[in-house]
């Protein structure tokens, strides 16, 4: 099985306050400084760029007549020298180790914890979580959610550089992104700078509506949804050809279970029979259940692809 998480040296360019994705990378102490996680993700190599030379086969035995490509550049590592992607003379980097460089300052004044960090892909996608707080309950027992600030970008164009919320459901360690208006969210593409007091002030002013993602969770606890509705909105969720090719996907079948109390904490008051249930049956299904080569590619897809589609298609028809 091939593993996303790039490998230097042997080593896991990855580290977590928690062990996860096969045990790979390095477990991090509580209160552990920027440049430890730096080096312990892998994060501290630097990425350089240099103009792109070619021959033809004619060419090869006279390097003097190489041509070059005006507009483009190939960024690779500075550490390996690996190629990472062939870009626009004017893209933007945003180094590796400013991921994490972005949360100093709260982490500093203890307004927030790191979580993970790493480099997927070789070195063409690198990010770092944060914990915002340590989580507000649904029950006032054990149905927690937990705010997390994750910042993330690449160096082969597939990723604008983006700072976003996204809330985990500790029981099952779901995740979803939240939908946030434009003064609290924060995204650039790598033909602008990446503004890092812009994004700070984005995560700050999305405090406000975390506290309204919590209002819409709490209705979503109380609203009891049958086996025949939450059958509708999964079927509405798939958007197949027709019903019956909708019910025949492993999808529906695995939502469906996960709904009907296979779920981690899928009995608790909270989600038993209730839309909250449904939609953390979607998201556990993105999170944790559907097919993929690897579980970093599941979780790639889960944080900034098809899983996160899904899970914000989810979001959207239950509180519709």
């Amino acid at each position: 099985m091939a593993h996303q998480i790039s490998i230097n040296n042997g080593v896991a360019q990855y580290a977590s306050t928690k062990v996860e994705w096969h045990g790979l990378g390095q477990i991090m102490a509580a209160g552990a400084s920027i440049e430890d996680w730096q080096k312990q993700a892998g994060m501290d190599y630097r990425i350089q760029r240099s103009v792109i030379r070619y021959a033809t086969e004619r060419d090869l035995t006279h390097p003097s007549q190489f041509k070059t490509v005006d507009d483009k550049h190939v960024l690779f590592r500075s550490d390996t020298g690996a190629p990472l992607g062939v870009v626009s003379d004017g893209y933007k980097v945003v180094q590796p180790a400013d991921v994490l460089e972005f949360f100093r300052e709260w982490a500093d004044q203890g307004g927030l914890s790191i979580e993970s960090a790493g480099v997927l892909f070789g070195g063409k996608r690198y990010f770092a979580t944060a914990k915002l707080c340590d989580g507000v309950s649904l029950d006032a027992g054990s149905d927690t959610v937990v705010p997390y600030a994750l910042l993330s970008t690449s160096a082969d164009g597939s990723l604008a550089t983006e700072c976003r919320w996204t809330t985990v459901r500790t029981v099952c360690n779901n995740t979803l992104t939240l939908a946030l208006k434009k003064e609290a969210s924060y995204k650039v593409s790598h033909r602008s700078v990446f503004k890092p007091e812009e994004a700070k002030a984005a995560v700050e002013a999305a405090n406000e509506q975390f506290g309204a993602f919590m209002v819409m969770a709490r209705e979503l606890t109380s609203v009891k949804i049958d086996q025949a509705r939450a059958e509708a909105l999964t079927i509405a969720l798939l958007n197949k050809a027709s019903e019956e090719a909708a019910r025949e996907t492993a999808a529906f079948t695995r939502i469906m279970d996960l709904f009907n109390g296979s779920g981690k904490g899928a009995t608790f008051d909270t989600a038993n029979d209730t839309a909250w249930g449904w939609l953390n049956a979607c998201t556990e299904y993105a999170d944790h259940h559907v097919r993929a080569r690897s579980d970093e590619n599941r979780k790639a897809s889960a944080l900034w692809g098809p899983g996160d589609a899904l899970k914000n298609k989810a979001f959207e028809l239950v509180t519709a």
